[in-house]
């Protein structure tokens, strides 16, 4: 799976390259294509393709016992 997303990040890249220069290769099936179709087609992919990437490898951080917690920390102290 890590791999396919790697390969759709540089599907991305190809796609933004190849949209710039002739967008109706990329866009086939639309009558009048447009650079900035393409650009958000190759965004959407890109951004995408790195979530996905990050949300496979990151570990998420261990929660710290000994810390107050925030509802404590927000707590005025009213005596005096």
């Amino acid at each position: 799976m890590l791999l396919a997303l790697k390969v759709l990040v540089a599907v991305s890249v190809l796609v933004f390259i190849v949209g710039m220069i002739k967008p109706k290769w990329v866009l086939f099936f639309m009558k009048q294509p447009d650079r900035l179709t393409v650009t958000a087609l190759a965004m959407i992919l890109f951004m995408s393709a790195w979530t996905g990437i990050a949300k496979m490898t990151l570990k998420p951080k261990e929660r710290a016992v000994d810390r107050p917690s925030t509802e404590d920390s927000n707590r005025f102290p009213l005596t005096r």
